[in-house]
């Protein structure tokens, strides 16, 4: 059963609201994320699968990150590149390479410059042939890898991200594993902000261009797709603020880079970090079943206050409600999750913030559980539809009191 409860907003100092324009996106497949609240700030077809192209690579990167960080290989391990990958991903293939040289050895610490700085397919090719002895055997290991982080929407066919029918990914899964990557290897993260690296004499430029040319952008990379169009999946940190964008199915570079630059430069300049909650304050009340209280309040997840990332113009659209699936049984413990701050801008879901339990709730006397089964045995249906139907009635943020936090 499915329950709600009317949150109450506790501060004195009103945010302005003046009108303002949204934020929008040319792109068919827009996900623009902030890191720091866990905020989806835009989001069209996030979820709607398309050729992974470059993006691929990441996943191959991460591969051997977690190779390095295991202990499964070093930095010095040295990898030949065969025929193949100077064949399939070197010069004669005609793609991005760091012009290793045939029937060399390249140490892993070189290779994944080439890979991440210079998008290399011989790069990513000897890596895969290194660590797996083949790229089969490497795809292998990085599907089983995707699907252990969380990607569940993803399927990779090689370590290059060349053509595919059976390669697909999604934005949502691209923003998951950004974050997981820069999270868990952050000392390998750093490689996506370097400018530049020479290699066999040839000075080769970082192909995430917008790492110069779009203050805070410290990685990660851009692809294209002959059919799904022109791609990004960019992070961004300025001041105590992170975003990440992923965008897909543009059809020329310009419509791409003013694209890009107005959604970076705009969650910057036209969203701003609110405190709606301090630490510790009641956010509803949750109905117990069987307890020796009929409700128990709920607050932030370790009582930490709640933030939002939030349009510095107009807010009407937000709307916010506590769910939970309920009545909660007794007995309850203070600390265990038992609901959801759900903030949503018209019917799409914009950040959910778990809730604990704010207090003990034990075992009522057998009088009182008997009278909530016979109230549960005639009111629960009415109690779930009001639920599930009140779960679009969510309280207004237009008048939204808080605190910027810049």
């Amino acid at each position: 059963m499915r329950g709600f409860v009317l949150p109450f907003l506790l501060f004195v100092i009103t945010l302005a609201c003046s009108p303002a324009v949204a934020l929008e996106s040319i792109a068919p497949r827009v996900a623009l994320y902030d890191e720091t609240t866990g905020s989806l700030l835009i989001a069209k077809d996030q979820d709607k699968p398309f050729a992974p192209a470059n993006f691929t690579k990441l996943v191959t990167a991460a591969v051997v990150f977690e190779a390095l960080k295991i202990g499964e290989v070093t930095d010095a391990t040295l990898y030949p590149v065969s025929e193949h990958a100077w064949r399939t991903g070197g010069a004669p293939a005609r793609t991005t390479t760091m012009f290793a040289a045939v029937k060399s050895f390249v140490p892993v610490a070189d290779l994944l410059r080439g890979l991440v700085v210079d998008y290399a397919n011989d790069a990513a090719i000897a890596l895969a042939e290194g660590l797996s002895g083949s790229e089969a055997a490497f795809t292998e290991r990085m599907n089983a890898y995707a699907a252990r982080i969380g990607l569940k929407d993803s399927r990779f066919a090689n370590p290059t991200g060349y053509p595919d029918p059976q390669a697909k990914t999604t934005l949502s899964d691209m923003l998951a594993l950004a974050s997981y990557m820069r999270t868990t290897y952050p000392d390998r993260y750093a490689l996506y902000s370097q400018p530049d690296f020479l290699w066999n004499k040839i000075n080769q430029t970082n192909k995430t261009r917008f790492v110069k040319e779009l203050p805070g952008v410290d990685g990660m990379m851009l692809a294209f797709d002959e059919t799904d169009g022109l791609a990004a999946l960019l992070s961004a940190g300025r001041g105590d603020r992170r975003v990440t964008l992923a965008v897909s199915g543009y059809t020329s570079l310009a419509d791409r880079d003013k694209d890009i630059k107005a959604l970076i430069e705009g969650a910057f300049s036209e969203y701003g970090r609110f405190e709606v909650y301090p630490a510790g304050a009641e956010i509803g009340r949750v109905k117990v079943f069987g307890g020796n209280a009929p409700d128990v309040a709920v607050i932030s997840s370790g009582g930490a206050p709640v933030h939002l990332t939030l349009p510095t113009g107009d807010r009407s659209k937000f709307r916010l409600a506590v769910v939970y699936e309920g009545p909660v049984p007794a007995p309850v413990r203070r600390g265990t999750p038992i609901a959801r701050l759900e903030v949503r801008v018209d019917d799409r879901l914009y950040q959910s913030i778990p809730l604990d339990a704010a207090s003990d709730i034990d075992h009522g006397e057998i009088r009182d559980r008997a009278l909530d089964g016979f109230a549960e045995m005639f009111a629960g249906w009415w109690y779930r539809t009001i639920g599930s139907i009140s779960i679009k009635d969510f309280v207004s943020l237009g008048a939204l009191r808080g605190r910027h936090q810049g």
